[in-house]
C-alpha cells in the first residue's frame, strides 16, 4: 500500500512544491506518507507531545521527533504541524519499495505502537536488518526454492511458520517430529554441498532433503513475485511481518530488483525428496579429531522416498500451530 501511494505522489509532484507533498494515510492514528522534490520518501506521525526522544541518524535512514513540517497535499490545500518524521536517503525504486514494505509492517498493523520510542525502536530493527543483508546470486535462487517449497505446500501458514528465520540454520524448515533442508540448483544434475551434521545429526530427529532443478527462462518467475503470492495466503498480519523480514534475511536487500527469473521443470519433475538417513556420508571413526565436515553429493542416483511420505512432508498438511506434526 505505502509504496503504491510513493509511486502516485511521486508521479504527481507539483512543479512549484516547496515543501513536502503527501497524503494522509491513516486519519486516526495521522499518519503521512510525502515526498520531498528528489523523489525521497519520508513517513511522518503527527505528535500530541514531545517526549525527549533524541534524533536518530543512520547510514540510509533518519528519524526526527518533534520536528515542524508543512506539508502540501494533492487538492493543493497545505497544513503545518509537529511530526516524528521518519526518512530515507536512498533513491533507488527496489529499496524504497523493500523499506515501505517494512514500515508498513510495522506502524499499520492493527494496534501498532506509533509512540516515538516504538518509532525509534522499529527504526533501529529495520536498520539493523539492512546491515546484514547481502546480495549473492545464490541467496536468490536457494530464497526461491523455498518459497516455491511453501506456496506448494496444502497449508501455507503452517510451512510459514515452519520456516527457518536465519540463512545459517542447520535446517530450512523444522517441526517437532522433522526437520527439511532444501538444496536448489540451476544445474542439470542433483548435486548438492552438504555439512556431516545436516544428514547425520545428534539429535533424536527425522530429516528429509529435498533436492529442486530450477531453469531459468524469459517466461519465468522473479523471486519478488512467489514473495507476494506467499504474503497474500498467510492469515494474520504477525505472520506477514515475520514472512517478509525472513524473505530479507535470506534474499538481501534486492529482492525486489533482481531479474532473475526462474521455472520449476515439467510433470513435477523438479522436486525430489530423500529420506536423509538413507544417504551415503564421509565415514569418520568416532575417535577421530575431525569436525565441520562438508562434501558434494549426487543426489540423481539415489532411491526417493514413498509418494506417500512425499505428500505428507511436502503438504505440511499435517502440521499444527505450533510447527508440531499431528499424528494422524
Amino acid at each position: 500500500m505505502l509504496f503504491e501511494t510513493y509511486q502516485e505522489l511521486a508521479r504527481r509532484f507539483p512543479n512549484a512544491c516547496q515543501h513536502l507533498f503527501g497524503s494522509k494515510i491513516d486519519s486516526a492514528q495521522g499518519l503521512w506518507l510525502s515526498v520531498d522534490a528528489q523523489g525521497q520518501p519520508y513517513l511522518l506521525f503527527e505528535m500530541a507531545e514531545d517526549d525527549g526522544q533524541p534524533d536518530l541518524k543512520l547510514k540510509a535512514v533518519e528519524v526526527r521527533f518533534a520536528c515542524p513540517c508543512d506539508i502540501q497535499f494533492q487538492d493543493e490545500g497545505a497544513l503545518s504541524g509537529t511530526y516524528t518524521l521518519v526518512s530515507l536517503a536512498n533513491d533507488d525504486p527496489d529499496i524504497i519499495r523493500v523499506f515501505l514494505r517494512l514500515l508498513e509492517e510495522a506502524f499499520l498493523a492493527p494496534g501498532a505502537d506509533q509512540s516515538p520510542a516504538a518509532v525509534r525502536s522499529q527504526i533501529l530493527s529495520i536498520a539493523d536488518l539492512f546491515t546484514r543483508l547481502s546480495d549473492d546470486l545464490k541467496d536468490v535462487v536457494g530464497l526461491w526454492g523455498e518459497l516455491h517449497i511453501i506456496r506448494t505446500a496444502q497449508n501455507v501458514n503452517a510451512a510459514a511458520r515452519a520456516w527457518s528465520s536465519s540463512a545459517r540454520a542447520r535446517y530450512d524448515f523444522m517441526t517437532e517430529h522433522f526437520a527439511l533442508e532444501v538444496k536448489t540448483t540451476l544445474k542439470s544434475a542433483r548435486q548438492h554441498r552438504f555439512s556431516l551434521e545436516q544428514l547425520r545429526p545428534n539429535a533424536d530427529i527425522q530429516v528429509y532433503v529435498a533436492s529442486i532443478l530450477l531453469a531459468e527462462l524469459p517466461g519465468g518467475e522473479a523471486v519478488y513475485e512467489l514473495i507476494d503470492e506467499v504474503y497474500a495466503a498467510l492469515d494474520d498480519a504477525d505472520s506477514r511481518a515475520r514472512f517478509f523480514r525472513q524473505c530479507l534475511r535470506k534474499g538481501g536487500a534486492d529482492i525486489y530488483g533482481s531479474e532473475l527469473r526462474l521455472s520449476t521443470l515439467p510433470d513435477c519433475a523438479s522436486i525430489a525428496l530423500f529420506d536423509a538417513g538413507t544417504l551415503p556420508v564421509p565415514s569418520l571413526c568416532g575417535e577421530d579429531p575431525i569436525s565441520n565436515v562438508r562434501f558434494d553429493l549426487e543426489l540423481g542416483g539415489l532411491g526417493a522416498v514413498t509418494p506417500v511420505t512425499r505428500r505428507q512432508v511436502l503438504s505440511f498438511s499435517n502440521v499444527g500451530r505450533s510447527g508440531s506434526l499431528r499424528r494422524t
